[in-house]
Parts: C-alpha cells; structure tokens; sequence
C-alpha cells in the first residue's frame, strides 16, 4: 500500500515538474497564460464598471450591447497591449518603464473605444456603451494589468530568494551603489548568492531594508558581522570613498579574513553598477595614497614646447613619465627603448594621446655611438634617464653587465645631453643606492655620482631617488600575483623584511616635479611613506584573493638588505615647496681623480673581470658592501 502511494506521489511531482519545466522554458506558453490573465481582468473591469456606473441595475437599452462591447474591448485592450510590447517583457524587470507603457497602452484603447461607441451611435441613434462606462473599466483596468505584472514580479523575485545559493555575502555600501549590485545579485539566482545583509558608514540606516536584505551594521562592525554571519565573501560597493577610507575598509576585510572585491571608481556614475563591475582588490587599495598636489604651472614651464627625452621609455617607470609628460604639451617626445615590441605599444599609446609628437627610436643606451647619432638628430632639451638593470639577484651574478648598463650607459647618455646642450638632465635613481650592499644598488651609487660631475660642470643635472614602485614588471606584487594564480604558496626571503612602495603614476608625477624644482647639483628624496613588512603584504593577498595557501620562506638572497634606507645614516633631507619631495642635504662626495676611477671601472667590466669590477666599485664607493671586497660567511658572491 505504501509503495502504491509512494509511486502515485512521484508520478504527481513528475506530472508538476513538466508542467512547471514547460510553463518556465516555453515562451508561448508565458504569453498565452498572461492574455488568459489580461482577459479576465478585462472582463472583471468591465463587469464592475457597469456595476459601479448604474449601482447594480443595467437599464434594459443597454443590456443587448454588454456582450459585444466586451468582446471588443477585449480584442481592442489585448491588441493595444501587444503593440506596446507588454508581452515581450521579463516580469523580474518591471518597472517604471513598462508601468508608463501600460499607461501608453490603456489610454490608447480607451480612445479607440470612446471613438467607436461614437461612431456606432451615429448609425444606431442608439449609445450603445455609456461613456462613463467605458472610463470606469479603462482606470479598472489600468489598477488590475498593473497589479497583474507587479504581483508577477514580485513572484518571480521571491522564488529566486527563496532559492538562494549557498555562497554567503556581505555587500559593504548600502548607497545607490549598494543597491544596484543587490538588485544586480536577485536578478541572477544562478550565481548562487545569498546576501546575508548590508553594512554602511551610516549608523541611522541600520536596521533599515534596502529591497530584500536589510543593513546590519556599520562599516567599523565588519569583523564582527563576518563572523556572525559565517559570511563567504566581501562586496564593497562604495566607489566614491576616499583613499584613506578605502585602506581602512579593506584592512576591515583582511582582518575578517574573508575574499573580497569591489567595485571600482569607474562605476561611481553608472545607474548599472553589478557583478560585472565587481574586481578583484589591487594591493595599491591597500597601500596607495592620496595624490600629492604638484605645481602644474612649473612642470609646464619645463616641459611645455619643448623636446622631451625618455630612456628606457617603455619600462613600467619610463612608459608613465610619457604618459605624464605628454598631458604637459611637449613639442616632440623621443621614445628611447632597446625592446622593439613594448617601444611600438608605447608609441601607440602616444599616438592616440597626441598625434605626431611621439618619436620612437630602437637604441641601446651601451651603444654610444648610435646614442649621439640619435641626440644629434632629435636634440633634446629635457633627458629623463630611466633606462636600468633593476634586479638585484641577476645583476649579482652579472656584475660586468650591471656596470656597462647602469654606469656606462648613465656616462653616455649625460654626455650625449651634454654635446646638444640640454636643459635638464634627470636621472631615475633609487634607495638601493643609499649604503648598497649589492652591485646594482653601488651601480646607482655611481651613476648618481657621474650626475653629480655633470652638474659640476654646469649641466642642469638631477638625481630622484626612490623605493618600490608597485606593479612593475618583475617587482614583488606581480610575482605574487603569478605565485596566487599557480596556487602558491607565497615566497618570502625573510619574515623581517620590509620595503617601501609607491605607485607608478605617483612616483613619476613627483619625478616632474623635482625635476622643475633644481637648476642641477640635487638628488630628491620622494616620501615613500612608512616601509611595509613584505610577509603582511603577502598575507593580504592571500585573504583578499581567496586562494587557499600559506607563505614560504626561502632566506635572504646575495645582496639583498632586510631594510631599505633613503638616506645614509649621517645625512639628512630637506623640505622642499612639495611636501612629497625632498632634496638630501649632503651630496655624496666625488673622489679625487674621479674620472680616472670612473674609466679603470667601464675597462675591468668590458674584460669581465668579475672581481676586478667588485673591486672598482667599492673603490668608487667606500661604503658599498661595507667596505668588505671578498665577502663573507652571509654574503655569494
């Protein structure tokens, strides 16, 4: 008996599950059910409009008309709402665009009615329908069609949340941006979302619904709620936030330990702000600042109809100079890059910014005879030197390279700027060149000193040293980003290091603005803010990312300071009109018979004479490597 009922109950939820499947996948079937439904409103308009106009007694003149009258109705009604592509429409997408086009729709038939019960009256001396009659049954109507695809709606929305998935998330932002991406979420079930509630910075809109979910708590809250609401994922919807906030929100999400994303600036405006807008958090959220204000005015006078030079043009800092530079009106932009493939992207990139101005040139900086030809013909005013080995571990075992690169084509460069005459002569430098312990940081120390002669001799020639850029090629964010995509784990030479960072675009605004600010002789010190430990970054980016994995330490490599410094330990800096940028206070002293040294060096890396270059160096930098010329337990040379 029970088996016989069993199968009798399974044959029902099959018979229920067709016709639901059909009702759902067929599109004629939606349509023929909503006209269905359209019809019995009419009808049900009508009857309660002759109720309403003669209070329950039709007089007998009318009663032969009230059958034909409605059929016409029906067909008048069903037809104006078809043109008005009322049954073209998603019910989960009404609005108040479709709630207007009903009322195009009814109005319409409501005119065509009023003119045929005319025209008829004409040829039957009769008023077959009374007027009142036909505006009584149009507002009905209008109530009971509009009734009929808000209920549907809101049918249709609720079916969806009463399925939520079990992927639970917590939206941070309950604004208009907060909103559209909880609307954005209802209208795909399929994501399998389901929104625990909302936070905002707000406390009186706590407790308050915003659609279906309702706001549970401020921003400060976060870790709490993430916990008590066994949240899965993090959705910040507050695009307009200022950076500072931004950091601290999502320091509120790395806390909670959960993945998070965003929505980005770029969606602040748009009345469609969803999922699609949604992107992964970037650590610059984390780390970056507010921009500097910078003197527009005096950038513009050094760089404003004039030529403009960038070596290393297509590198992370090279490639966002030209950016920058390019808003500032330059006569001609000389692109100078060794890397044929990124120097045309460059140059692409220039060219949609300002037609013809952009120069590309394929020239190795080591090349100095190509170099000079080169200068000759373009004869540049304003030099920026970006052009550099940068990786410390590669140019510890290839330190002839380094020199030939770093120092030799610093030498070539400031020369060939000398032999046109150029104004300012700007090289890249960094904080590894402060005390270096490794070849390329004493390859920066050099360089910065054959600044120093240049400048000596009356060129306009500058220094601007700083940290770590974020996101450039080869730096440590996009190595971990390749290790998270891999799965990971994270690699960390050691759990003590620290770095400064800064972002691209920050770094080379506040290059143009040193440069304005020196007639030559200065190295620039840019604000690189506090130094960040290097195993907190990478923990970031494990919880922000979701990747399920750990850090590894791998140990210092040769050369590789556990703290980066900006200045050596007996000098100082000193404020400038930028509060951003600073100008060191004692320069680096050139040695006697500098040139000399200068020349011994550049020979002994042609020959490859690897510790005859170790040599050379510390002789040129007496601090390089404390002193120390054969290494020592901790160092590999």
């Amino acid at each position: 008996m029970n088996t016989e009922s069993e199968s009798s109950a399974g044959v029902e939820r099959s018979l229920s599950q067709r016709i639901k499947l059909l009702f759902y996948e067929s599109r004629a079937v939606q349509i023929a059910a909503m006209m269905l439904a359209d019809a019995f409103i009419i009808v049900v308009s009508f009857s309660l409009a002759y109720f309403a106009r003669f209070e329950g007694a039709l007089p007998d003149n009318f009663r032969p008309y009230v059958v034909p009258a409605l059929l016409v109705a029906l067909v008048v009604l069903i037809l104006a709402l078809w043109v008005a592509g009322l049954y073209r429409i998603v019910l989960r997408y009404v609005g108040v665009q479709v709630m207007g086009r009903l009322v195009a729709a009814v109005v319409c038939a409501m005119v065509v009615l009023f003119a045929l019960d005319l025209v008829v009256e004409q040829s039957l001396d009769a008023r077959p329908v009374p007027l009142g009659v036909i505006f009584i049954s149009g507002a009905f109507a209008f109530v009971g069609l509009a009734a009929l695809r808000s209920v549907g709606r809101l049918w249709v929305v609720m079916s969806g949340a009463s399925h939520k998935g079990d992927h639970r998330v917590l939206i941070v932002g309950a604004g208009d941006a907060g909103s559209l991406l909880l609307r954005d979420i209802e209208n795909q079930p399929q994501l399998g979302y389901n929104v625990v509630g909302l936070l905002d910075d707000r406390r009186a809109k706590v407790g308050m619904r915003i659609r279906g979910a309702r706001v549970i708590g401020t921003l400060d809250e976060l870790p709490q709620v993430v916990a008590r609401e066994r949240v899965d994922e993090i959705l910040v919807a507050i695009p307009s936030m200022d950076s500072w906030r931004r950091r601290e929100v999502l320091e509120l999400c790395t806390e909670a330990g959960v993945p998070t994303r965003m929505i980005s600036g770029i969606a602040a405006d748009a009345v469609t702000a969803g999922v699609a807008d949604l992107r992964p958090v970037k650590i610059e959220d984390l780390l970056g600042r507010e921009p500097n204000d910078i003197d527009v005015g005096l950038i513009s006078s050094t760089l404003t109809d004039k030529v403009v030079a960038v070596t290393g043009a297509a590198g992370s800092i090279g490639s966002e100079l030209c950016r920058q530079i390019m808003h500032m009106r330059p006569s001609r932009l000389l692109l100078i890059e060794i890397d044929e493939s990124r120097l045309y992207e460059l140059y692409l990139e220039m060219e949609a910014m300002r037609p013809g101005v952009a120069v590309m040139r394929i020239c190795d900086i080591r090349d100095r005879p190509k170099l000079d030809r080169v200068f000759a013909e373009e004869r540049p005013q304003v030099v920026f030197h970006a052009a550099a080995y940068k990786h410390v571990p590669i140019m510890e075992t290839e330190p002839d390279e380094a020199v030939r690169s770093n120092v030799g084509g610093t030498l070539n460069v400031v020369r060939a700027s000398q032999a046109v005459g150029a104004e300012r002569f700007v090289l890249i430098s960094t904080d590894k060149a402060v005390e270096p312990r490794n070849i390329m940081g004493a390859t920066k120390a050099v360089a910065e000193l054959v600044m120093l002669s240049a400048a000596r001799h009356g060129m306009g020639a500058v220094a601007v040293r700083f940290g770590n850029v974020l996101g450039s090629r080869g730096s440590v964010v996009p190595i971990f980003e390749e290790q998270l995509r891999r799965g990971g784990p994270l690699r960390v030479t050691h759990p003590e290091v620290t770095r400064y960072f800064m972002t691209i675009p920050e770094a080379a605004r506040l290059v143009l603005q040193a440069q304005a600010m020196s007639h030559g002789g200065d190295i620039f010190v840019l604000d690189m803010g506090v130094p960040v430990r290097i195993v907190d970054l990478a923990q970031r980016m494990i919880v922000l990312s979701g990747v399920p994995t750990h850090v590894e330490f791998t140990g210092l490599r040769p050369g590789e300071k556990l703290h980066e410094v900006l200045v050596q330990q007996d000098g100082g800096l000193l404020p400038t009109e930028c509060p951003a940028v600073m100008r060191l206070d004692s320069l680096p002293c050139l040695a006697d018979r500098f040139s000399d040294s200068l020349q011994r060096l550049l020979q002994v890396a042609v020959t490859g004479d690897l510790a005859a270059v170790r040599r050379e160096l510390c002789q040129l930098v007496p601090a390089c490597f404390d002193g120390d010329l054969d290494g020592d337990a901790e160092r590999t040379w």
